[in-house]
């Protein structure tokens, strides 16, 4: 479900930038046509004003496709630490990055999260299904 609404989402963003394009040439055809007088005047200010709010939802909505909350949690288990995790897919854009006591986990649609561990670690076990990535690491 969520590699669809990613989908949606790249789909829209030329489309919105198309229509912005549009509403902004208008704009100048506007206040090359109407120059001078106070109706010009309005119609410019009225275009820009439309343009503003607009270029705002179109962020708002933009920012509400992804994921909001990353949800983890990290297990202690001795000489070993899990991590479980609520990955978007698809499985091949799934990847791992341990760096010392930082793990970088990447998913599908440009997400990418930085996890600080207490302890040095090295990936021992990787397996992800449905959203859910787990995985399975030795302390150093």
């Amino acid at each position: 479900m969520q590699a669809s609404k990613d989908r949606r989402i790249h789909e829209l963003r030329p489309m919105t930038v198309t229509l912005l394009v549009i509403v902004m040439l208008v704009m100048v055809i506007l206040a090359l046509r109407l120059q001078r007088g106070f109706i010009g005047i309005v119609l410019v200010v009225a275009t820009a004003f439309i343009l503003f709010y607009w270029m705002i939802e179109v962020r708002k909505m933009l920012k509400r496709s992804g994921l909001k909350d990353f949800i983890y949690e990290v297990l202690d288990e001795g000489d070993c630490i899990s991590i479980i995790a609520q990955v978007p897919g698809p499985e091949d854009a799934v990847n791992v990055l341990t760096l010392g006591k930082r793990i970088i986990i990447k998913g599908g649609g440009g997400f990418k999260r930085t996890l600080v561990l207490p302890h040095k670690v090295e990936l021992m076990h990787k397996s992800y299904k449905n959203g859910v990535l787990a995985l399975k690491m030795q302390k150093l």
